[in-house]
């Protein structure tokens, strides 16, 4: 009987579902930065074919247009509406750590931007 009991229980802890280990990963980034007096903060997936920018604000998804990294430095683009215009707004920035900084620019515009590894 006690057998019987003792392989009951381990066959419901062998059926039992495992809880997914939360999602990490290296390339996931809080970007916060200014350009022409204008805020944002975004979190942005940083790879290269499937990296995505979601700006906290709105929930606003925006794929990237181009990404590269190489050493310290991380470079990556996507193109963004603003009124009827769609313009492309490219980061150049610096690795240090966990941490991030660098410039950007924007139809003619520059401003500056940090991120921090998420």
């Amino acid at each position: 009987m006690r057998l019987r009991n003792g392989l009951a229980v381990m066959i419901l802890l062998a059926m039992a579902p495992v809880a997914p280990a939360p999602a990490q990963s290296a390339n996931l980034w809080r970007v916060s930065g200014a350009i022409s007096g204008r805020n944002f903060n975004m979190d942005c997936r940083l790879e290269p074919a499937s990296g995505v920018c979601t700006q906290v604000q709105t929930n606003k998804a925006q794929p990237l247009v181009s990404f590269a990294q190489s050493g310290n430095r991380m470079n990556w683009s996507l193109k963004t509406r603003v009124a009827f215009l769609s313009i492309t707004v490219a980061f150049d920035g610096h690795v240090s750590g966990e941490r991030m900084s660098g410039t950007m620019t924007a139809a003619g515009r520059s401003g500056t931007f940090t991120a921090v590894r998420r």
